[in-house]
């Protein structure tokens, strides 16, 4: 069985990131079709999440492996600020430039301290 199964997915993209996170994201409005009220809108959410199902499943046994792995690279070059801050959470704090809106990123637990801006050169204070 094992053999059978191996054989059937090479060559195939497989559960990647981004199929993970639409079935991940499916499952989270399929649970939350089930809460609503309106019949409409329970319908439309449910047609949602199933057409975010067979999504994920198509990229996981799609054979344009070039193709998936493409959409894979953008979607985490998009994600990859937000999954590098939230890893970051417990010894950073990131502050915008109040001039030129850069994000700066500053150790946590350092007090009051002045904080320059890589771009502008702004100067400002912010509590880590």
């Amino acid at each position: 069985m094992k053999q059978k199964l191996r054989a059937f997915f090479s060559g195939r993209n497989g559960m990647d990131s981004l199929s993970v996170t639409i079935s991940w994201v499916s499952v989270i409005v399929l649970l939350i079709s089930m809460f609503v009220g309106v019949a409409w809108l329970q319908m439309l959410l449910y047609l949602a999440a199933l057409a975010g199902i067979v999504y994920a499943y198509f990229r996981a046994f799609s054979r344009n492996v070039g193709k998936r792995q493409a959409e894979n690279l953008a979607f985490r070059a998009e994600t990859g600020l937000i999954r590098q801050r939230w890893q970051q959470r417990k010894t950073h704090k990131f502050y915008h430039c109040p001039k030129c809106r850069t994000i700066l990123r500053v150790p946590k637990g350092k007090g009051k301290i002045s904080i320059t801006c890589r771009c502008c050169g702004e100067k400002f204070i912010r509590k880590t």
